[in-house]
């Protein structure tokens, strides 16, 4: 309750502030956590490298991430208690038009070019990586799956799409992609190969978020898959999929969790890091409206489930 009343009365006092003390104020929100009266935890600041993390992976004890649409094509291990740069590993033959989310098996990460803000992208790309280079290598040769959604027809610029894609998991030898649609604030599930090659993704379900997806990760030892997104003020949000048969992930049990405020953060990277245990990561977001201008900051959180 005390955190709630310090952040109306922030809110109350915001519009008489000047820009520094503005930007002071959102600093405070964003160290606010509120997940059922129990704290989020928020770990570090982010390097400015990686200001726009969209996708994470934790691999061999190393924490993995890479930044949003016109990026370079490099991949960073970030310290997992201050945020900075350990190791950066550039993919030689990729380039970033839109990378959006990691997923990984036992031997490959993959790279999820497929952001679709308007949906109008017709080649859209998956870059696989033997996980063993990432440990060896600073530039490392990716193969190429190309692929688009059986059931687009139409690529005419629409902000409402329902065909951009932030968030895709790879189990049992399949990659699972979970789509942001903007129209409905649903997510469809589609289905591709791992094969590089030309792939066509078929949907074969859908979850009614009630909000937009933007990361995806999952335990497949466990059984759990999670999701996370933000609602229309921005708010995080984080879905939990657990005790679910063969891949249908949406008929398991559910959880969902509302964390944070709308100042928060601006989610985008997720994956577990131990069973119940999850890294999230959030864009640095710049703000305007008619109360004034300020930015959230990129950060690394953890949250458990």
């Amino acid at each position: 309750m005390k955190k709630i009343t310090i952040l109306l009365l922030a809110l109350f006092l915001f519009s008489a502030c000047s820009e520094s003390e503005k930007q002071a104020v959102v600093d405070v929100i964003q160290n606010i956590n509120i997940k059922n009266d129990e704290k989020v935890a928020t770990i570090t600041a982010l390097s400015s490298s990686s200001s726009e993390s969209s996708g994470l992976a934790y691999l061999d004890g190393t924490l993995w991430t890479h930044n949003d649409s016109g990026g370079e094509a490099k991949l960073y291990a970030i310290d997992q208690v201050n945020g900075s740069i350990l190791k950066t590993v550039t993919v030689s033959n990729a380039s970033n038009v839109d990378w959006e989310d990691l997923a990984f098996d036992n031997m490959y990460l993959f790279i999820g070019d497929f952001g679709n803000n308007s949906g109008t992208r017709k080649h859209l790309k998956i870059y696989k990586i033997k996980r063993a280079d990432l440990q060896t290598k600073t530039s490392v040769e990716a193969e190429i799956i190309e692929f688009s959604y059986a059931t687009q027809t139409d690529f005419t610029s629409n902000s409402n799409t329902n065909y951009d894609c932030e968030a895709f998991v790879a189990y049992e030898d399949k990659l699972y992609l979970f789509s942001k649609n903007h129209g409905n604030e649903e997510t469809d599930m589609y289905v591709l190969g791992m094969n590089a090659g030309v792939e066509v993704a078929e949907k074969i379900d859908t979850f009614n978020t009630n909000a937009l997806v933007t990361g995806a990760s999952i335990d497949a030892e466990n059984k759990t898959l999670a999701l996370i997104g933000y609602g229309n003020r921005g708010t995080p949000k984080s879905w939990i999929f657990s005790n679910f048969v063969d891949t249908d992930f949406f008929k398991g049990e559910q959880e969902k969790i509302t964390w944070g405020t709308p100042a928060k953060a601006q989610i985008e990277g997720v994956t577990h890091m131990a069973k119940g245990k999850l890294y999230i990561s959030s864009e640095k977001f710049a703000y305007s409206n008619d109360l004034g201008s300020f930015t959230i900051n990129q950060e690394l959180y953890n949250l458990n489930y």
